[in-house]
């Protein structure tokens, strides 16, 4: 039977009543998730699924054997839930993790699609291998991004430039927009060279005076001067200089 391979695993082919299928073991193996998973939400919301829309039910032995579905031990099971593109996209809301999303894009545009588009099966496999592989890469990447906003971070502006830009690696373009940089901010050095002062003294005064807040400036995600290690930097603004002034005359 013919395959096709979606986040690097392969998902037989099944057509019922003229359009594609997955069954909910499919669904739990191209999303990595425990046996049981599909088919307990699939319980819970039943009601929801309408029947020869969203999904069918087969319970012929013969029907059974020509989906290429068998059990483990042998033979057939009794019966097979089969999921349609609607009752796929309805069961599978509540996984919204990052695999979830890349999956879902996979199935819709290489497995269910395909039919409707008249690609032959062996054809899609093969001339969708390079995408399948560009999208697991983008979500490689995407998820390296979020990973390096999951830090211990002062600087909410270094957060949302991460993840705007793990957002348009996945989206291939840009859907998210970054952070403008809305005032002119110095550095602590910066303002210890104009008042002749030590950066640390810039410190220290900002400290003890409470300045090292939005109204006074914003933080910022540098490199460390003693190693190479990113630390949080507090960035002055115009108005954090009239404060230095007023402090230091």
């Amino acid at each position: 039977m013919n395959e096709i391979i979606i986040n690097d695993t392969p998902v037989t082919i099944k057509e019922y009543q003229g359009q594609r299928v997955v069954t909910l073991k499919d669904i739990d193996t191209v999303h990595g998730r425990a046996d049981g998973t599909a088919r307990k939400r699939f319980n819970d919301n039943k009601a929801h699924f309408i029947e020869g829309e969203d999904f069918y039910t087969v319970d012929q032995p013969s029907e059974i054997r020509t989906l290429g579905i068998t059990r483990p031990q042998g033979g057939v099971p009794a019966n097979v839930t089969l999921i349609t593109e609607s009752g796929y996209l309805m069961l599978v809301k509540s996984f919204t993790d990052d695999l979830a999303w890349n999956v879902q894009r996979q199935l819709v545009k290489i497995y269910f699609r395909a039919k409707e588009m008249n690609v032959p099966a062996e054809s899609t496999t093969t001339s969708k291998k390079l995408e399948i592989q560009e999208m697991n890469a983008r979500t490689r990447m995407a998820n390296l991004y979020l990973k390096l906003a999951d830090v211990d971070t002062k600087s909410g502006a270094y957060k949302d430039i991460l993840i705007a830009k793990a957002a348009e690696v996945l989206a291939g373009e840009q859907i998210i927009p970054l952070p403008l940089a809305e005032q002119k901010t110095y550095t602590a050095t910066e303002i210890g060279e104009m008042f002749g002062i030590s950066k640390q003294r810039v410190g220290t005064l900002a400290n003890q005076y409470g300045m090292k807040i939005p109204e006074f400036g914003e933080w910022y995600r540098d490199k460390s001067p003693y190693s190479s290690k990113e630390v949080d930097a507090f960035r002055y603004n115009d108005k954090a200089l009239e404060k230095f002034h007023e402090l230091l005359g």
